[in-house]
């Protein structure tokens, strides 16, 4: 009652008839009438639950959403569409009930709540466009501190060396042009990204670049050809000068991820693992071992075919991961080496 804060059934706007409406009533107002002294409508709810059949329903009540829009509500409103579909769904399917285009005018005022199957298992999620509300998937508190902690002590270092990682991250990060060395670091990323840096000296290998008290320490090896192609795609100069744009929040992940997709069509893993470099706090590292540990999280089945291969799946488990990440008040490092660990350990 401080606030003034009322929740409506049935709430009656101009031609619309909202499920749910949450308003701000005016103080001290002599009207009798209560709808009659609404000040100002905070949120607006379409709710919909159906066992099953056609999802014509739900498309209903998204085009009620838009029409809502402009009818002339409070230009702070912001908007729910709260969706239960007790029906299975694949794996693949789009995340979202909006449409690409749909999802332009929800920017900014349309938050989903959407419940559905899969495997078997109801699917609780929440998909922000509102940016008020955190993206989220029910099932990440499976993965407790406790477990990380005891798994990352067992990450193959020796074959993904901390010291590599972070001292080419470093000069990502510094990087303000493209260069000869930004470039370098780029590549030998992506080399440590598939395994192929380690100290170990052979006939074919050669020596890493790295200065300080790393050089001559490391060495590269060489890989398959469609990996070669990939990292040559990934060093171009367009895509690098779009990575630093991106590292600067001068163009959006949707953006840079439609570039980065060119990469190469062979694997998710690659093309994912490029956008992780630009900004590794916000965006993880994506590979069988921990997207088995996601799978695990969710009690899905795993099988020897259960490994990532779309850009929903990273965004997915990107959500899943900075859940964990707020949750465990670890270091995004830490949980990385945890989740790929338990997938190492237990698949």
């Amino acid at each position: 009652m401080k606030n003034s804060i009322r929740i409506f059934t049935e709430y009656h706007y101009k031609n619309g008839i909202a499920d749910i409406a949450v308003v701000q009533i005016k103080r001290n107002s002599s009207n009798d009438y209560l709808s009659e002294q609404v000040e100002n409508v905070l949120a607006i709810i379409e709710a919909k639950y159906k066992s099953g059949g056609s999802v014509a329903p739900f498309e209903r009540d998204i085009i009620k959403i838009e029409n809502y829009m402009n009818l002339g509500f409070s230009e702070n409103t912001q908007y729910y569409l709260a969706f239960i579909h007790e029906t299975e769904y694949a794996e693949e399917s789009e995340e979202s009930w909006l449409t690409p285009t749909q999802q332009k005018w929800a920017k900014g005022k349309v938050a989903e709540l959407m419940a559905y199957y899969e495997y078997g298992k109801l699917v609780w999620k929440v998909l922000s466009h509102n940016g008020l509300n955190e993206s989220f998937e029910v099932g990440s508190s499976t993965i407790k501190k406790e477990l990380l902690l005891e798994a990352k002590e067992s990450f193959n270092e020796e074959k993904y060396s901390k010291d590599i990682y972070f001292y080419y991250l470093d000069v990502v990060d510094k990087s303000t042009k493209v260069t000869e060395e930004l470039k370098e670091a780029v590549r030998y990323l992506l080399l440590w990204k598939l395994g192929k840096i380690s100290r170990s000296k052979t006939a074919s290998s050669q020596a890493v670049s790295t200065k300080g008290n790393y050089e001559g320490q490391y060495f590269y090896a060489g890989t398959t050809s469609s990996n070669n192609a990939a990292i040559e795609q990934a060093l171009h100069y367009n895509l690098l000068e779009l990575g630093i744009q991106f590292k600067n929040d001068n163009i959006t992940y949707e953006d840079f991820r439609e570039r980065v997709d060119s990469i190469t069509k062979t694997s998710i893993v690659l093309p994912t693992f490029y956008i992780h470099i630009w900004k590794p706090h916000l965006y993880p590292i994506l590979d069988v071992k921990v997207w088995r540990t996601y799978l695990w999280s969710l009690d899905k089945e795993i099988t020897k075919n259960s490994k990532p291969y779309s850009w929903k799946h990273y965004e997915d488990y990107t959500r899943f991961f900075n859940s964990i990440v707020s949750e465990t008040e670890l270091d995004w490092r830490e949980v990385d080496k945890g989740l790929w660990s338990l997938g190492d350990i237990r698949f």
